[in-house]
This record gives structure tokens, C-alpha cells and sequence, in this order.
């Protein structure tokens, strides 16, 4: 009855962030493919009235920014000026359309606002800052693609809306590259990066460490079980290094992170060791042990290249985090909750209920 039990709950596991996802991260060995990408040249355009773009400004600009970067992604337009930005509107990866609640648009707002359902940039986002005023809304139904963003006026949460809004909008193949570029985007990127990788990993070591209750098969699996969490691992930071603006060389951002996230690595590993000592069981152990060090690890790879310090406490702390995650992201990403410390230890999960 235990196995079976441990069983089931592994598959429960199993269903973090689906096989897909999983499979996609372990695929990702290429650095040379995630610098490519990590430089790729994107434009977003942000359209609105003025009230609205000063506060686009400041959820997009102000943030993390230890490593400037030269290159402009964000173009800001009032919209008595759409005429002359015509073609940087249409030729944007993503349009953003920017209006205040508290503001009564003029004529030549009105009609730039109309000229933009002509115009036909590859993607739009329409953000409203409050309920927009009435005049308004039957153009604004027409050049709403499906995505409309209602951020609530000096909301705590309204940066991080408004990155999952735009990072949402853009292709996945220039999320990155947007990040690199727009600080306001990266701590949305970031957590939701180490969420996802750390997902992956737990999963991973469900898949390969059912196939361990068969005797014949544990031994090539557990060898590499190291080697793959571990390559995920360094392909999340290194990610993370560039979406912060850190220079590309990959040699050079392992060798000074090594000893900031060494330990959290360390810990993954012998914790992993110690567990996978019992034959036939552990897998739901194994699960959580690499759960935490790859959110451990991404963690600390964020804090590092925000602020370029991560002290022991830091470390303590995102180790907290890591066993009681999944209680709020996880439910609004829809991946599995734990439910209690005992249970998160155990690795009992079930499907998330609520916001």
C-alpha cells in the first residue's frame, strides 16, 4: 500500500507544468540559441494619453537595471502624434495602447486613437488605467484583439500586471529580448523562469525515478539524473543573467556564480544522494529536493544580478520560499498546491482551487 501510494503521488507530481514543458527545458542545451535570442532586436510601441504614458513609464522603466542597456526597445506616442509615428507603430512586435481613466480625450486624440485601427502591427495589448470614458469605448472595441489589461490606478501589483500583460502579448521568441531591454519586465521574467525550471526539474526526477522501482533500470537513470538537473540549472541562470542585461559570455557568468548559488547546488545534490540510498522509495523526496534547489538557484541568480549580492540569509530565505511555493503563484500558474508543511514534505499535492 505505501508504494502504491508513493506511486500516485509521483504522478500527481508528474503533472507539474505538463511533460511538454519538461521535455522543452531538457531539450535546451543550446547557449549560443538562447544568446541569439537574448539580442534579438524587438520594438514595442506604447500609444496613449499622456497621463497614461508617464505611468507606462514608469512600470516599464524603473527596475532592476545593474547592467544599462544601450539599445531602446519602448517608444513612447501621444496619441495626437500617431501620424508622424506611423511606421514605428506598424512595424512594432507589440503595440501597446495606454489610456487613463481620469482623462477626457481632445480631437486630436480622438483621431489618433481612430487611426490606429488602420495601422497593423503584429500584436496589440490595450491597457486601461481604470474604466475608460464612454466616448471611448467603441474604438477601443474595435482595436482590442482579445487582450485588454484593466490595471487598478497606484495598485501594489500593478507593475507586475502590466510585465505579465505585455510578456504574455509578445511571441515567446522575443520575450527575452523585450526583457533584456525593459527593466520593468524583469521580475515577472525571472519568477516565472525559476517557477517553471523548478517545475520541470521535480517533474523530470518523477519521470526518471518511476522507472527505478524496476531494479534493472536504476542504475543508468540515477547517473543521469545529476547531469540533467544540473544542465537545466545552468541554462536558467544564464538566462536569467542576460533577461537582467549581464554580458553574454557563458563561461564568465557560470564562473562568477558558482559561489554565490555553490550551495544551493551542494544541497540539492547530497540531499538527492542520501534519499536515493533507499531502493524502490524516495522518489516523492527526490521530487521536492529538486524542486527546491533549482528555486533556490534561480533565486539567488536574480538577486545577484539585480543588486550583485546574495548573502547566507538571502539563501535562507529563498529556501523558505521554496518549500512553501505553490501555495499563491502556483494556484494562478494552475499548477499543483501543496497543502501544509507535512504534506509539502511528503509531496501530497492536489489541483489548486481559487485565484
Amino acid at each position: 500500500m505505501g508504494r502504491e501510494r508513493e506511486t500516485e503521488a509521483a504522478l500527481a507530481g508528474a503533472r507539474w507544468n505538463d511533460f511538454g514543458s519538461v521535455w522543452k527545458t531538457i531539450r535546451e542545451v543550446d547557449v549560443t540559441a538562447i544568446r541569439r535570442e537574448a539580442e534579438h532586436d524587438v520594438v514595442l510601441a506604447c500609444v496613449g494619453d499622456r497621463k497614461a504614458l508617464t505611468q507606462a513609464r514608469e512600470l516599464l522603466l524603473e527596475g532592476p537595471d545593474l547592467y544599462p542597456s544601450p539599445f531602446a526597445a519602448l517608444g513612447f506616442v501621444p496619441l495626437d502624434q500617431v501620424h508622424e509615428r506611423e511606421r514605428l507603430i506598424s512595424e512594432a512586435d507589440l503595440l501597446v495602447v495606454m489610456l487613463h481613466a481620469d482623462v477626457t480625450l481632445d480631437p486630436a486624440e480622438v483621431t489618433g486613437l481612430q487611426r490606429l485601427e488602420a495601422l497593423s502591427p503584429r500584436r496589440r495589448l490595450l491597457v486601461l488605467v481604470g474604466e475608460p470614458a464612454a466616448p471611448e469605448r467603441s474604438v477601443l472595441r474595435r482595436i482590442d484583439e482579445g487582450r485588454t489589461l484593466v490595471l487598478r490606478p497606484r495598485a501594489a501589483d500593478a507593475r507586475d500586471r502590466l510585465a505579465a500583460g505585455v510578456l504574455d502579448a509578445l511571441p515567446p521568441d522575443r520575450r527575452l529580448a523585450a526583457t533584456r531591454r525593459i527593466p520593468g519586465l524583469r521580475p515577472h521574467y525571472a519568477h516565472k523562469v525559476t517557477t517553471e525550471v523548478s517545475l520541470s526539474n521535480g517533474a523530470f526526477v518523477v519521470a526518471s525515478g518511476l522507472p527505478s522501482l524496476v531494479p534493472v533500470l536504476n542504475i543508468p537513470i540515477a547517473a543521469a539524473d545529476t547531469v540533467v538537473l544540473t544542465k537545466n540549472q545552468a541554462m536558467m541562470v544564464y538566462r536569467l543573467a542576460l533577461a537582467f542585461g549581464a554580458p553574454p559570455e557563458f563561461q564568465r557568468r557560470m564562473m562568477e556564480i558558482t559561489p554565490v548559488i555553490g550551495a544551493a547546488v551542494m544541497w540539492r545534490q547530497v540531499a538527492g544522494g542520501l534519499v536515493g540510498l533507499i531502493p524502490g522509495y524516495g522518489i516523492v523526496p527526490k521530487t521536492a529536493v529538486a524542486f527546491a534547489g533549482t528555486w533556490i538557484t534561480g533565486r539567488a541568480a536574480e538577486l545577484y544580478y539585480s543588486t550583485g549580492l546574495v548573502s547566507k540569509d538571502d539563501l535562507r530565505r529563498f529556501s523558505e520560499e521554496a518549500m512553501g511555493q505553490g501555495q499563491g503563484d502556483g494556484r494562478r500558474d494552475g499548477a499543483p498546491c501543496p497543502r501544509g508543511a507535512r504534506r509539502r514534505a511528503q509531496g501530497y499535492c492536489g489541483r489548486a482551487q481559487g485565484p
